[in-house]
């Protein structure tokens, strides 16, 4: 997962399927099946407009969320 500025979080061992839903947490916290966490001190996610991007080991895309200036989000 990365962001537009290049942040970049590794899931490892975690597999998301299609139809999962995985939240990526940026601050600390205890890994589980559903919830991963960054353990990033600072946040990652801009207030004035983002986009995450997920990609396959093999670097292809897998899907992407993008948000805006307070009007939410879109996959």
């Amino acid at each position: 997962m990365r962001d537009t500025a290049g942040h970049v979080y590794k899931f490892r061992t975690t597999r998301v399927a299609a139809g999962d839903v995985v939240r990526l947490h940026t601050g600390k916290g205890t890994n589980s099946t559903r919830h991963r966490y960054w353990a990033r001190s600072r946040y990652v996610w801009n207030k004035t407009g983002d986009k995450a991007i997920l990609r396959r080991p093999d670097g292809t895309l897998a899907d992407t969320c993008s948000c805006g200036d307070g009007v939410g989000f879109k996959t």
